[in-house]
């Protein structure tokens, strides 16, 4: 059996080696080859004791350098690429073409411009959304290990948090997981320094591996012990410059006030945490600060998020497969369910980069992306280049005619079409090459805008950007291809002695060519529009929608917590607050005043929950799932217009209430309870053990939505608290203003010591929108774009047509054919182009639209109607645009232009 030695080699040196080495033996001089070859070959044997692949991509990278003038082979010796004096006319006759037809020019370079300015700008966020904590060194081999619950082999609940002791465990079990960390998000922290107050809401515990293995710069600081000893804090540089001025922060002390005290020392100072990353904090608090109040050995307690690093690439399944082996043979000597693989709850172990895009977990720490989302602005930002690029094909090959005679007198004094090809070429090149010098210059211009339209600051300028610099002039060539190749080879294919016969026609080819990327543009357009209708319609829905509760008007104040040490100072900080709640409400702007462990308008997070069975005792069956658990006093109800639809509220004046408890609909659904009223007074139970306490089922309150409506009515319990810190208070709506006045007022009486921080629970469940209105204001500001630059394509290929059919609009105008007439059989046309057009599009926007609407659990249902106004807005435009071209053409003397005929 023979073998064929070549393909032996080949592989053996590699498929890209083996593919430069014929590029490289094409272009090169016989006389310089095997002396370049062998140095080529040297290098390429350095390069392999480091890595294979990348041997090969530096020796490609070296013969594409290589390719020069000086280097070149004989075939290439009379060839227009070593002709410097042609090249020169090219690009004279180019530059003369298009500044004698200007208003062709200026339409494709202000499309291009604004194309590729809005396509590169959308293509760094896209870019920014898609590198989220990619700049922590080893973050492919980072990984969260998060807890899902199982019921029935099915995944019900998935929750981003997992128990302390989880990363320890599997460090110590799997020999590929190599270290771990593990942090906890505070709600806030309020923190005096002298007589300033601030109140931090980003801030995280962490053990001493934290920064270990996530590796934020740090500035101030020893790794190792920053965050080894109890009471220590890590600030950001920008913290540390708020609460200490250009003053040295190193070792200083701050002060926390609630929601518990102490003091912490400032034993690190790190550079500013960046924007990209799925956990962002702005003070790290050591863990061991923290202790006493925790069991960091407790399975139950899954309140942790809990990170995982690896020595190697792993594969996922195969890892998670084990981790949960390992950790269900651990809690199982401490008696868990061996069944967890049917009912019971599973690690699921994420990598870290694919957290912002990809994770539809609960209490995640901060609201993550939508991979969706960038999926669209993706589509949008191809659109907009595309529609500029297909103008220029457009209104070049409608000018086929025009051009027509110069190619056929440039093939009869001998230009063959190669040269032609590169003439045409050449000035699709000029156009693109000032193009995108106009669009550094618009995106310069515009980034401040899109920074603030995206939310983010995504760059600070494109002259720093050496990739977007390098994408512009990537773009410049791509451009020349994509939008002349196609023009030049029609353009260089005309027959001389046809033309200058006068018997050449534009072709039915290149005209169906041309309605086919009319069409696209339309269609296009027409997804954009509704595309944009759609989004926008779906937020004002969640805003607009009635969530179960009123927040209008409704005032947030955070009570210090006490520092009382003794049961006499507990027993008078609990009536300090409520002679502070009593003060309030005797005023007519307050209409009522309750208080509340989580505020309504929080994200998924914000609010506690137990993976814990619960049953009614004795009537129902464990019933298992998330439950979410909030503590409130009596008045919190009336605050918020909450709606009581069996039972009652809690009432401070009853001592059995201090084992009541309240449920939402939601809750009682999932226990399958087809009456609400029928299990007010009954025993509610955690647990399976009978000694556990029971709850008395007082009140069954309405659903509303604490949080976004991404996410279902969560089912929830309410548990009595009268000495809430977390006061809410609904004023008067005809004179808030002096019920703000009186809470300032009554605050300077009872705490003096403490600033006031009050906020609108209004503001923080529109807060909950901020990403979706982004989203639906970037996506309407490019669709926008996209549409302009159809139209300014549309409005200068309908003038060339027009123009071009002037001769035929003298003879119908002479043969008695009205104006109106006349702009109807232009009107024909574009009826037909945008009726097929809505033939393609409006499936690809059910398809695309409905996928996106379900990401919400409360949507709108698909509108439909919205489909046709798209339609009928694209229709308009166009019937404006090509209408104002045509009557131009109309209204023209017939003796005008039939007077050469």
């Amino acid at each position: 059996m023979e073998c064929d030695t070549r393909s032996g080699t080949r592989l053996e040196n590699g498929m890209i080696k083996h593919i430069a080495d014929t590029i490289f033996k094409w272009y090169c001089h016989p006389d310089f080859y095997l002396d370049i070859k062998g140095d080529l070959e040297e290098l390429y044997s350095d390069h392999l004791v480091e890595n294979k692949k990348k041997a090969q991509l530096k020796y490609l990278v070296d013969v594409i350098l290589l390719f020069r003038i000086s280097l070149l082979r004989p075939i290439f010796q009379n060839s227009i690429i070593k002709d410097s004096g042609m090249f020169r006319n090219y690009f004279k006759v180019s530059v003369r073409n298009l500044a004698r037809h200007k208003m062709f020019t200026a339409i494709n370079v202000i499309g291009l411009a604004i194309g590729l300015a809005s396509f590169l700008l959308m293509y760094e966020y896209i870019k920014f959304e898609k590198s989220y904590d990619a700049f922590h060194s080893d973050s492919d081999k980072i990984y969260r290990v998060s807890y899902v619950r199982v019921q029935n082999s099915m995944d019900t609940d998935k929750d981003a948090m997992a128990a302390y002791p989880t990363g320890k465990i599997l460090e110590e079990t799997l020999p590929e997981i190599i270290d771990h960390t593990v942090s906890k998000k505070f709600d806030f922290l309020l923190i005096k320094n002298g007589d300033k107050s601030f109140k931090e809401r980003l801030v995280i515990s962490a053990d001493p591996n934290f920064l270990k293995l996530f590796n934020y710069p740090v500035l101030e600081g020893d790794i190792e012990s920053m965050l080894s000893e109890p009471e220590s804090v890590v600030l950001t540089e920008s913290r540390a410059r708020a609460y200490f001025g250009d003053a040295d922060a190193m070792g200083k002390i701050l002060e926390v006030v609630s929601p518990y005290k102490t003091s912490l020392k400032v034993t690190g100072i790190l550079k500013d945490i960046p924007d990209n990353t799925h956990y962002s904090f702005n003070m790290l608090v050591s863990d061991k600060t923290l202790e006493e109040g925790q069991d960091y050995n407790n399975w139950d307690w899954n309140n942790y998020y809990v990170y995982l690093k690896s020595d190697r690439e792993v594969d996922l399944a195969v890892l998670e497969a084990k981790a949960n082996d390992a950790v269900n043979e651990h809690t199982n000597n401490l008696d868990k369910d061996e069944n967890w693989k049917t009912n019971g709850t599973r690690l699921d172990i994420h990598p870290v980069r694919g957290i912002h895009l990809k994770s539809d977990f609960t209490y995640e720490p901060q609201i993550h992306g939508s991979e969706k989302a960038v999926d669209f602005l993706i589509i949008i930002s191809v659109f907009i280049l595309v529609i500029a690029w297909v103008n220029y094909i457009n209104l070049s090959t409608a000018r086929a005619v025009e051009r027509a005679k110069e190619v056929g007198l440039r093939k009869v004094i001998g230009a063959i079409r190669k040269q032609l090809i590169i003439q045409f070429l050449c000035e699709a090149f000029i156009v693109n090459l000032i193009s995108a010098l106009i669009a550094i210059g618009l995106a310069e211009l515009t980034l401040p805008y899109f920074n603030q339209l995206v939310g983010k600051e995504v760059i600070d300028s494109v002259w720093n950007q050496l990739p977007f610099l390098i994408s512009i002039a990537a773009f410049v060539f791509i451009g020349t291809f994509a939008s002349g190749f196609y023009p030049a080879l029609v353009l260089s294919n005309f027959t001389p002695i046809s033309v200058l016969k006068g018997k050449f026609q534009n072709s039915k080819k290149g005209i169906a060519l041309r309605k086919g990327l009319v069409i696209a543009q339309f269609a296009a357009s027409l997804i954009l529009i509704a595309s944009t209708f759609i989004i926008y319609q779906q937020v004002n829905y969640m805003q607009g929608k009635d969530i179960g509760i009123s927040v209008d008007q409704v005032v947030n104040v955070t009570v210090p917590e006490s520092d009382a040490e003794t049961e006499e100072e507990n027993i008078a900080a609990r009536n300090k607050l409520k002679a502070f709640k009593k003060e309030l409400a005797n005023h007519s702007a307050i209409e009522s005043v309750g208080a509340a462990s989580n505020l309504p308008g929080g994200d998924v997070a914000d609010i506690n929950s137990t993976t814990t069975v619960v049953r009614f005792a004795g009537d129902t069956e464990p019933t298992e799932g998330t439950t979410y658990i909030q503590y409130n006093d009596e008045g919190f109800l009336d605050a918020v217009d909450m709606e009581l639809v069996a039972g009652r509220n809690f009432s401070e004046a009853i001592k059995s209430d201090s084992v009541a408890v309240m449920a939402n609909e939601a809750f009682l659904r999932r226990l399958n309870v087809p009456d609400f009223a029928s299990v007010v007074g009954k025993k509610l139970q955690f647990g399976t053990r009978e000694t556990n306490t029971k709850y008395t089922l007082v009140g069954v309150v309405r659903d509303f939505n604490r949080t976004t409506l991404k996410e279902q009515v969560e089912p929830s319990l309410y548990f009595p608290w009268f000495n809430a810190d977390d006061l809410v208070i609904e004023l008067s709506s005809n004179n808030y203003q002096a019920g703000l006045d009186h809470i300032k007022d009554t605050w300077d009486q009872f705490y003096q010591d403490a600033p006031l921080n009050y906020s609108f629970l209004d503001e923080r469940f529109a807060a909950l929108y901020d990403q979706d209105r982004s989203f639906g204001d970037t996506f309407m500001v490019f669709a926008i774009l996209a549409v302009f630059i159809a139209i300014l394509g549309l409005y200068g290929l309908a003038s060339f047509m027009s123009v071009q059919k002037s001769k035929e609009i003298g003879v119908r105008k002479v043969l008695g054919a009205s104006e109106s007439q006349i702009i109807f059989l232009f009107y024909k046309d574009f009826f037909s182009l945008v009726g097929i057009s809505s033939f393609f599009g409006f499936p690809l926007i059910y398809f695309l639209m409905n996928g996106w609407l379900d990401n919400y659990a409360y949507r709108i249902s698909f509108p439909w109607v919205l489909l046709v106004i798209s339609l009928i807005i694209v229709l308009v435009f166009s019937l404006v645009t090509v209408g104002y071209q045509t009557l131009k053409v109309a209204k023209l003397d017939p003796a005008k232009t039939l007077k050469y005929e």
